[in-house]
């Protein structure tokens, strides 16, 4: 009896693999079988086509989800690159021997430094361009420029694709607010201007305090045309351009939160109605966003300083008026967000 139990065990071994090969399944075989099937993985129909919702989703540039200085995010609607700028306090006004102080034509005092404190916003980083602006008329959204002549580009400045990535001009700032509420954003306060120019170290320019140089900025070199230079030309500088520049054309003139062309270029049309300082958003400045398209006050403060002006206008404080009906080849715009 002893000498028959291995046969016996060896005969009950076979028979075990026989049933299984019959049609038995391991634990490892059941559970590669139902990852297979859809209906017993867990998955739910949304989990199960995520991934190709996540494919054909717009590629937007990443943001952190708290944006800090400088971060960069892009507009839907226009493509446009805007910079974040933080909450806080920033110096604005200027007070050396060089500061405005009288009402001029065209120049409004920006004597005063003083403390401004505004909330979080994001900033266009650079000017709105021609491209843009013309998608905006195609929408039905955006008049078109007043005239399409450029004197050192010609007449077709505003429709050529070769000018597609230069800044539009010769809007009023009722052209540039509906363009800036059609990109779901609005026209930037002259605050939010400055900071987003000079940040809150109280620099002369973008760039800081050093002096100009003709890689920082578009202003009116000796190849601006004598047609509109006057005597502001500056033989001494050659920037490229003898009109405008394509926008973020001079990197080295960043400001502290990485907007270009803050200075040169084009003149920017701010919401803000001309007042003396010391600023302050609730004394009625920022109250006449709304008004009806034609009315031709108040004035409105522009900023930036343009291709066809002298280094004084390049000053990041430096605050120019114009009635809101007016434009000029000089004159474009940038928008802003507080979301």
């Amino acid at each position: 009896m002893i000498r028959k139990t291995p046969v016996l065990i060896s005969y009950c071994i076979a028979l075990l693999f026989v049933l299984s090969a019959c049609g038995g399944s391991s634990p490892a075989d059941q559970a590669a079988d139902m990852s297979l099937d859809g209906e017993q993985t867990g998955e739910t129909e949304e989990s199960a086509t995520q991934p190709a919702a996540e494919e054909n989703a717009p590629q937007l540039t990443s943001t952190p989800e708290e944006p800090v200085a400088g971060s960069v995010r892009v507009s839907q609607a226009d493509g446009m690159e805007q910079v974040f700028v933080p909450a806080g306090e920033f110096i604005i006004g200027w007070q050396e021997t060089d500061a405005t102080t009288e009402v001029l034509p065209g120049p409004f005092p920006d004597f005063l430094k003083h403390t401004v404190t505004l909330d979080s916003y994001w900033m266009d980083k650079v000017p709105v361009t021609n491209g843009q602006y013309q998608r905006c008329v195609q929408a039905g959204a955006c008049r078109p420029c007043g005239q399409n002549n450029i004197p050192p580009q010609g007449k077709d400045y505003f429709t050529e694709s070769e000018y597609a990535s230069y800044p539009v001009v010769n809007v009023s700032w009722y052209m540039a607010r509906d363009y800036c509420e059609w990109a779901g954003h609005r026209l930037p306060t002259e605050a939010e201007w400055e900071k987003a120019a000079r940040g809150t170290d109280g620099r002369k320019y973008p760039w800081g305090n050093e002096p100009y140089t003709e890689d920082k900025a578009n202003i009116c070199d000796k190849h601006c045309p004598p047609s509109v230079r006057g005597t502001i030309a500056n033989p001494n500088f050659d920037d490229g351009y003898p009109g405008p520049s394509p926008v973020g054309n001079y990197p080295a003139g960043a400001s502290p939160y990485g907007a270009l062309d803050m200075a040169g270029n084009v003149w920017e049309w701010t919401s803000t109605a001309a007042q003396f300082y010391p600023y302050d958003a609730d004394d009625g400045r920022e109250a006449e966003y709304d008004k009806a398209d034609g009315e031709k006050w108040p004035e409105r403060i522009l900023r930036g300083g343009p291709w066809n002006n002298g280094l004084i206008y390049q000053r990041s404080s430096f605050r120019y008026r114009a009635v809101a009906i007016y434009w000029n080849m000089n004159m474009g715009f940038r928008c802003a967000s507080s979301e």
